[in-house]
């Protein structure tokens, strides 16, 4: 009798674990199945594996404005327009033979300008060198007006593309022929525009007037 009690006692007790495993089964997996996060996974370190070093990401460099490259435009005409006269301009370059070899070349005709072509064009980066005669064989020269030229008078000179640029006395100079500063004559430097004529009594001995007027224009 007691034998078969302790074995009901087993079964029973046999019984309750296995409901009680059954609803823990339930719960984990089938009441509460959106609650549950597992764990990170961290990997074991490797021991042969070479470490990569960290790579700072590259800047982007910001963009530098390129500058707009200068175009050498002849000029064809200026125009003194407070004294209201104008002259044609044409090209000219260096004298290469006779007395006058190595200086800018002149143009026999008093009614127009000589603009010296291997240097830049007026406005342009450095100096833009005109030159016009006071007087031509008995004729008076267009640019004798640089004379009586005054600090901010105004001169236009037009361009063979059809663009027109003004530009402003700065200063009006005379210098003894044979003693005119270097600067007049360089290409280098600011941006200007230099006008030369002849001025004084006629030196027979030199072959040219006493003196050069030298007007120097900025736009």
């Amino acid at each position: 009798m007691k034998k078969k009690v302790v074995e009901y006692l087993l079964y029973g007790l046999s019984a309750l674990f296995l409901i009680g495993g059954i609803a823990m089964l339930l719960r984990q997996y089938v009441l509460m199945p959106g609650n549950y996060t597992p764990p990170a996974v961290t990997p074991s370190p490797n021991v042969f594996q070479t470490p990569i070093p960290s790579q700072k990401p590259q800047e982007t460099p910001a963009p530098s404005p390129s500058p707009t490259p200068y175009v050498k435009v002849a000029p064809i005409r200026i125009y003194f327009t407070d004294a209201e006269v104008m002259a044609d301009i044409f090209p000219v370059s260096i004298i290469e033979e006779g007395e006058r070899a190595g200086q800018m070349d002149t143009i026999d005709d008093p009614d127009v300008a000589a603009w010296y072509e291997p240097g830049v064009s007026p406005g342009g980066p450095g100096n833009a060198i005109i030159n016009g005669h006071k007087s031509w064989e008995g004729k008076i020269g267009r640019f004798s007006v640089l004379w009586d030229m005054q600090v901010g008078d105004e001169v236009a000179i037009e361009y063979a593309d059809g663009s027109l640029a003004y530009f402003y006395a700065v200063s009006v100079d005379f210098y003894p022929y044979d003693a005119v500063p270097d600067e007049v004559m360089s290409l280098e430097g600011e941006s200007r525009v230099t006008l030369i004529t002849c001025h004084g009594d006629f030196d027979r001995n030199a072959g040219t007037s006493e003196e050069r007027c030298v007007v120097v224009l900025k736009s």
